[in-house]
């Protein structure tokens, strides 16, 4: 994806909203072509915008808009474009904008906005109405209109309490921030939302919430754990300032304390402190904490927006994005849980700076998994740049998150609620979950699944999906990155563990099988025999 800054950005939001006024005005700042949709359409036609109405139609009208705008999005300038007020109810107009650019919402209140629209007789939808009747189909307008403008990267206020200097400010800044997006997630349920990676985004995080519209009508409020309230003290205490100083609530640290006890200490400081459905969670930490307060999100007064901000390597490329949120119960991993998407994702790479060697490896697992199920050439970039990883150098690990949350980004905007292609983001987790409860959860989930993809690596090749030389090549890249090669396990006990995995289908074990580097499948009739053997590839003196 492009940086905003190497992009067309369009100006939505509803007549007298100011969309030409402020794109013309920051078109000048930012020394790019601009262009406004109406004006263009009327020059082209040789009729003003009320002449196409009354005597063409709105269907010929719009026809013309979406062909100004399928000509815009094919050239390669980034302009500043203000589109029609109805733009986007067209949905290849909105096709168009997010292949090509960015989209900016500028917003005001119904009355300001049937103030200004009042002072011109030039509005063909607003022709002849008193001031009254003006306000209400404004009011009916704008309620029709919301979930198409839900759709804009961000949007700022342009009410008459601000000057246009300021809101030329406003859009130049928030442009900037999102100079670190990097990746959009869309899903086949309809949610969007952003992921950003850079250094320094939480110094700029009210600039984020700004734009998204949670502040300052939302109130917040941060959820980390004992450790990261610690190490990341620095940093929690900015993002604090930019969210208003508002209060912080710690779980205990660790997947021990992931469960519905923990939860219920959220939702009763939350329910003390009169917290609402405008309230918005800013989470701050590693997967742990970002299951937690993603479910504690979901289910308190029925959903409240939230955002993630993951501080290991592990939670930034993994549990941070796909909306799977969840608890723990003493049953099985992830038991108690739901499908719920954040509104953005804040990867700030100057979090990975104080984390711990191990911590960094945990997440280089779930890396390597994706190089495994999805992108061999990302698995050939990681065996070439063995010492880049280890030695964490930033561009090198900046590029990994991004692919890694690229390709799940992929996956989740097909199958959301693991239906289908969502599924093989499990490979090794079957085995790993396992290895986890056996051992109390002492391992990591990171380390977990790296021992969990050698023994479906093994399983793969025992039921031939494919050869034990791809075996040994995945097994030498974990080898190299420096995971644990062998765990004990009990392999009755592994199998009465995997029994209880979220996985099961219909009383069938599911195994995630790869049947070369870069694609994997779903296998259900596997022999116990060859799971018993595969289990033994990891035993202490017995692996490859």
């Amino acid at each position: 994806m492009k940086r905003a800054s190497e992009q067309t950005v369009y100006f939505t939001g509803f007549m007298a909203s100011g969309k030409s006024r402020i794109g013309r005005a920051v078109a000048d700042r930012l020394q790019r072509p601009f262009v406004d949709t109406d004006a263009l359409i009327a020059e082209r036609a040789g009729k003003t915008i009320s002449e196409i109405f009354t005597n063409d139609g709105e269907a010929v009208f719009r026809k013309m808009e979406r062909d100004v705008l399928a000509e815009i999005a094919a050239n390669e300038t980034p302009r500043i474009v203000a589109l029609g007020g109805g733009a986007l109810t067209q949905a290849p107009i909105l096709e168009f904008i997010h292949r090509s650019g960015i989209l900016v919402r500028l917003w005001a209140t119904p009355e300001v906005l049937s103030e200004r629209i009042g002072r011109k007789a030039t509005r063909p939808l607003m022709a002849g109405l008193a001031p009254e009747e003006r306000l209400k189909k404004v009011k009916e307008m704008l309620e029709e209109r919301e979930h198409y403008y839900r759709h804009a990267d961000f949007s700022v206020e342009s009410s008459n309490d601000f000057s246009e200097d300021h809101v030329i400010e406003r859009v130049v800044a928030l442009l900037k921030f999102w100079d670190a997006r990097a990746i959009n997630v869309e899903t086949n349920s309809g949610d969007r939302y952003p992921i950003f990676i850079g250094k320094n985004l939480v110094s700029n995080m009210s600039s984020l919430l700004e734009g998204l519209r949670l502040n300052p009508s939302h109130s917040f409020l941060i959820c980390t754990d004992t450790t990261i309230a610690k190490a990341q003290a620095p940093l929690l205490n900015t993002l604090k300032m930019q969210a208003g100083q508002c209060p912080i609530f710690k779980f205990r640290a660790g997947e021990t304390n992931k469960n519905l006890n923990s939860l219920n200490q959220l939702y009763t400081y939350m329910l003390r402190r009169h917290f609402t459905r405008k309230s918005c969670l800013l989470q701050f930490s590693g997967g742990v904490v970002g299951d937690m307060a993603g479910f504690g999100a979901a289910t308190y007064q029925r959903g409240i927006p939230f955002i993630q901000i993951p501080t290991t390597l592990l939670s930034m490329v993994d549990s941070s994005v796909g909306g799977k949120v969840a608890v723990n119960h003493p049953e099985g991993k992830n038991m108690i849980g739901a499908f719920y998407q954040p509104h953005a994702v804040l990867c700030d790479l100057e979090t990975l700076s104080t984390l711990p060697f191990q911590e960094y490896l945990a997440g280089l697992a779930e890396v390597v998994k994706y190089g495994i199920i999805y992108d061999e050439p990302f698995f050939c970039f990681m065996e070439k740049n063995v010492e880049k990883i280890k030695n964490r150098d930033l561009e090198t690990v900046s590029g990994l998150i991004h692919r890694s949350c690229e390709i799940k980004a992929e996956v989740v905007g097909i199958d959301e609620k693991e239906t289908g292609l969502r599924a093989i983001l499990n490979y090794g987790h079957t085995f790993g979950h396992a290895i986890e409860k056996l051992h109390n959860y002492e391992f990591s989930h990171g380390m977990g699944v790296s021992l969990g993809m050698r023994v479906a690596g093994r399983l793969s090749t025992l039921t031939h999906r494919w050869t034990e030389t791809e075996e040994i090549r995945q097994n030498a890249l974990l080898d190299a990155l420096g995971f644990p090669k062998t765990c004990a396990v009990d392999a009755e006990a592994a199998w009465e563990a995997m029994g209880i995995d979220k996985k099961v289908e219909k009383d069938k074990r599911v195994y995630i099988l790869p049947t070369k580097i870069g694609k994997v499948e779903k296998a259900t009739a596997v022999n116990e025999s060859l799971v018993r053997e595969a289990w033994a590839s990891i035993q202490p003196g017995d692996h490859l």
